[in-house]
């Protein structure tokens, strides 16, 4: 409910821009760690070979999956109370790690991919992270 002319409308705006600003937030740092990860598999490819690249590329593509997997469940709630925040952001944590350690198990012990590449396409996918926090204005 808004009232004309009051200042309830700006906040409830302003809750708007927050929340929309948070999942371009989360959709621009799944893009560069998907970017980040096809870099690293590039240069598995240029230099080691397709079976080092392509576990370079998932492990990157692991690390982009959870952080989308925390986005939406994080923003799923949409504008509430801190209790129902607070809880959607443990259950997002929850469910990215829990898709981790499965991923991780189904690369390594399923897939045979060889560790170091996978490893090094989750360190450099998580770097994809740490640059889509940066907010340009």
């Amino acid at each position: 409910m808004e009232i004309e002319g009051s200042a309830a409308g700006s906040v409830l705006f302003a809750m708007n821009e927050v929340l929309s600003r948070g999942k371009r937030t989360v959709v621009r740092v799944v893009l560069l760690q998907t970017g980040c990860a096809a870099l690293a598999a590039s240069a598995f490819l240029v230099f080691k070979g397709t079976h080092q690249a392509l576990a370079a590329l998932v492990g990157g593509l692991i690390v982009a999956a959870g952080s989308a997997v925390l986005g939406w469940r994080v923003f799923k709630p949409g504008i509430a109370g801190g209790a129902t925040l607070t809880t959607a952001m443990y259950a997002g944590v929850a469910l990215k790690w829990l898709w981790f350690a499965l991923a991780l198990y189904l690369a390594i012990a399923r897939l045979k991919l060889d560790a170091a590449p996978l490893l090094i396409g989750i360190v450099v996918a998580q770097l994809g992270y740490w640059v889509g926090l940066v907010r340009l204005k």
